[in-house]
């Protein structure tokens, strides 16, 4: 009789944990706040708001944007967190990044977020950041862009000044200076790639507006008739 009523009491007792387990899976991995860190429960909103996915594999962004990737110094235990995805069709990665700020006394560390799409037809780099974000001093020093509005507020570096004179000639710098999400924003024509990148981590960055950026200035640019060389 005692046998039974043990034998029953375990029984209860599995049925229960399985009710329980069922109840979790139903509810998925990441309902119960217990088992999930606040960081988790905020990537998996923002997954959910874009569409897009958290990935843990290194997806080259060194190799996407080497002009912007040089700047982790060959560190990719720098790139902290990436989302990728498609944004109007177009794919894209999201990626939190650190970056190191020189100054005359010591290195400072600072993190950004960047946001990369495939540029239409590859050619020489450019970058346009703001002229008071100083961690973009590890590029080559600045040049004048032949636009002053363009010159108060933004920096730019290029390699192939053909190429930057008509970039420039296209009516970009009127474009970004009246687009408020270009505001804060440096922007890197990258060979292959274009790349829009802001101070802060992930989960705070306007990813949708920074993504939106990028493919309005790609579909602005007259790319057939940029030099490529």
């Amino acid at each position: 009789m005692l046998s039974l009523v043990l034998l029953l009491v375990i029984m209860a007792i599995l049925g229960v944990g399985v009710a329980v387990g069922l109840s979790r899976r139903k509810r998925g991995p990441f309902a119960d706040r217990q088992f999930v860190s606040p960081w988790e429960q905020q990537m998996r909103a923002l997954e959910a708001s874009l569409g897009w996915r958290f990935v843990a594999e290194d997806q080259g962004f060194q190799e996407r944007v080497p002009q912007v990737g040089r700047m982790l110094e060959a560190d990719r235990s720098r790139v902290k967190a990436q989302l990728v995805g498609h944004w109007r069709g177009v794919p894209v990665l999201a990626v939190e990044v650190v970056f190191r700020a020189d100054n005359v006394v010591t290195s400072e560390y600072r993190t950004y977020t960047v946001v990369v799409v495939p540029r239409p037809m590859p050619g020489p780099w450019v970058l346009i950041s703001p002229r008071d974000d100083t961690v973009w001093g590890l590029f080559e020093q600045p040049v004048p862009s032949g636009d002053p509005a363009l010159d108060e507020r933004y920096e730019v570096r290029r390699r192939n000044p053909a190429f930057a004179t008509a970039l420039f000639g296209s009516g970009l710098p009127q474009a970004l200076l009246h687009d408020p999400r270009a505001n804060g924003v440096a922007i890197a024509f990258d060979e292959h790639n274009l790349a829009a990148a802001v101070p802060g981590p992930l989960l705070q960055a306007p990813l949708a507006h920074l993504a939106d950026l990028l493919l309005d200035v790609a579909g602005r640019v007259p790319w057939q008739a940029l030099p490529r060389g």
